[in-house]
């Protein structure tokens, strides 16, 4: 009798034996089909990787061949080139002091030993050689404003012929068709863009690392972050390798990398700038929006180059390449107050205190303002659970389902991997655990509970951000501010590891988003010795309290400063009082 038959008459299996035969035959071959299927993914995605990678060595091998001279990268005219402000880069470029090509290798001679040191670019832009070749053929009569300025470039913002990754392999070898606006006028008014520059995976974390280009460190520690997600041109920018870069700003990603290198970060109100061109995992976004922002040396210049951004001339119009933009132009009436700036101060939020050192470059900073001959009065903004919640909801609003499709088939940066392993928990666990872990885990609990039911919430969501944000200006308006000077980060720059689990210390400048304020960071200062040692009076009620302090120990020498933020579409206003506020710390530590 055949096996067949045998099965069929002694009935010694039955339909259920035999079903569970069949699913246990169906289940290892789906095993079998997924382990292959993964390994042949994985084998794509570091392949495609070790390509791009190979491209890139290559290019910078050229660069680096086309640079040298006399056995060096950096020439004593080149370092005289590079030590420039911004001002006197330009007025020598527009008399021909400095020719277009001198700079922009003198720049990219820069970035390369930096980068070497710091990995902070992606791709140096191979097509700015033959921008500065035209540009240096103009008469004088036919420069731009920007003639022959070198640029950096974030690596979401679109350049065309090159990549917006966002740290991801998938990705890769899908160059831009076209320059974002904002860029387009900045070549329209005459600067060369020269390099893109890293970010952290998604641009979701304050941290700059992704395992296409690896990790971009801090200046002055290794084992610490710049910043995000604008981390690379942060770097870039504060250590002399570009004059002015381009970054972006949904929670702090241009303000806080800035504040962790030592430079000026700039945020406008969403809206002021063409932020059409930078690519994303999310399709679009609702509530609180990302806008292009600007990094810099100095506040002035930021103000110089939004100032020729927003008044626009017949061969660089922005509003021309964007005619979706608010047409908000310069007004220069709102450059002064009439009167000393009456400048409104918060020197930490209750629910996310502040490090020694953060607070004492606030209070130094609030009597050098005092001293300057400013009004300086108290401010409190509400910041709580809710908050925290409410940020959250609507910077991703989508529960994190656009962030878990970007990140499938990806190696899994430790920057993002709490956020997205957070964001794959059931709406219906997130409430238990949040209870479970109680208040000894009171950020990790507001996280957890930020996520958008229905429709129906979303509405609620948006009402209560408007609420919000009518709250605080009747607020402002109630105490007659000018400008508001408050904290930029929670600590300073943290440890790699360290970065995921105190993201919430961004708290300070996403409250800017959510109320879509103009904001700035200033450099203020050092973490001392003093300040380190008061680290052991930093109360820690809860475990991510005591994570901050912990995180902060051995950061002497990094650098500490403050945000100052405005009413929206008040940058002119703003960036004079950053200018004057500058002017007076440089004043009150030169005595002290």
């Amino acid at each position: 009798m055949g096996t067949r038959q045998w099965l069929l008459s002694t009935g010694d299996l039955d339909r259920w034996t035999l079903g569970a035969a069949g699913a246990t035959a169906a289940s290892a071959a789906a095993l079998l089909w997924y382990m292959t299927r993964g390994c042949s993914v994985k084998s794509e995605y570091y392949e495609r990787v070790r390509r791009r990678l190979d491209l890139e060595r290559h290019r910078r091998q050229l660069l680096t061949q086309q640079l040298t001279a006399g056995g060096q990268l950096m020439t004593v005219q080149r370092q005289l080139i590079v030590e420039l402000p911004l001002a006197q880069l330009i007025e020598q470029l527009q008399s021909g002091k400095i020719t277009a090509t001198e700079a922009l290798r003198a720049y990219q001679a820069k970035a390369m030993e930096l980068t070497e040191q710091y990995n902070c670019i992606t791709e140096f832009v191979t097509t700015a050689e033959e921008r500065v070749a035209a540009l240096d053929a103009l008469p004088e009569s036919k420069r731009g404003p920007l003639h022959g300025v070198p640029i950096s470039v974030k690596d979401s913002i679109d350049l065309e012929g090159f990549d917006s990754t966002l740290g991801l392999a998938k990705y890769l070898d899908r160059p831009a068709a076209s320059n974002a606006p904002l860029v387009q006028t900045l070549i329209d008014l005459g600067a060369v863009p020269f390099c893109k520059t890293n970010v952290p995976q998604t641009l979701m974390s304050f941290g700059c690392s992704n395992p296409v280009w690896g990790v971009t460190t801090n200046i002055r520690d290794p084992a610490r972050v710049p910043g995000g997600s604008s981390g690379g041109e942060a770097v870039l920018v504060a250590a002399g390798g570009s004059p002015l870069g381009l970054g972006s700003d949904i929670g702090g990603s241009a303000r806080v990398p800035a504040l962790f290198s030592g430079c000026c970060g700039f945020k406008p109100t969403c809206g002021r700038v063409s932020s059409v061109g930078e690519t994303s995992f999310m399709p679009a976004c609702t509530g609180v929006l990302p806008t292009l922002g600007f990094l810099a040396r100095e506040p002035s210049d930021v103000r110089r180059v939004l100032r020729l951004i927003t008044t626009p001339l017949p061969g660089a119009d922005m509003y021309r390449l964007d005619p979706l933009l608010p047409r908000v132009l310069w007004n220069e009436s709102l450059e002064s107050a009439g009167r000393p700036w009456r400048v409104g101060y918060l020197s930490e939020l209750p629910f996310c205190p502040v490090t020694p050192g953060v607070r004492r470059v606030l209070t130094e900073t609030v009597s050098a303002l005092e001293a300057a001959g400013m009004e300086l009065v108290p401010f409190q903004l509400d910041c709580g659970p809710a908050e925290l919640q409410l940020f959250l909801q609507q910077a991703l609003p989508d529960n994190g389902a656009f962030l878990g499709r970007a990140l499938e088939n990806e190696v899994l940066d430790v920057s993002v991997a709490d956020l997205a392993n957070g964001m794959k928990l059931p709406t219906w666990v997130r409430p238990l655990i949040s209870w479970v872990l109680g208040s000894r885990y009171r950020f990790a609990s507001s996280r957890l509970k930020a996520w958008t039911a229905d429709p129906e919430q979303a509405v609620v969501l948006r009402a209560a951000r408007d609420q919000y944000v009518q709250r605080t200006v009747t607020r402002w308006r109630a105490a007659r501010l000018d400008l508001l000077l408050l904290p930029g980060f929670a600590c300073p720059p943290p440890p790699r590891d360290k970065v995921a689990e105190l993201i919430v210390g961004g708290l300070y400048t996403m409250l800017m988003n959510l109320l879509n304020f103009p904001a700035g960071i200033l450099t203020v200062d050092r973490e001392t010795e003093e300040d380190q040692a008061a680290l052991e009076h930093y109360p820690t009620p809860s475990v991510e309290l005591q994570w901050f302090k912990d995180a902060s120990r051995g950061a002497l020498g990094q650098p500490l400063g403050v945000q100052v933020a405005a009413l929206p579409w008040m940058e002119e206003q703003l960036l004079a009082g950053m200018c004057d506020i500058e002017r007076a710390i440089e004043k009150h530590y030169r005595k002290t």
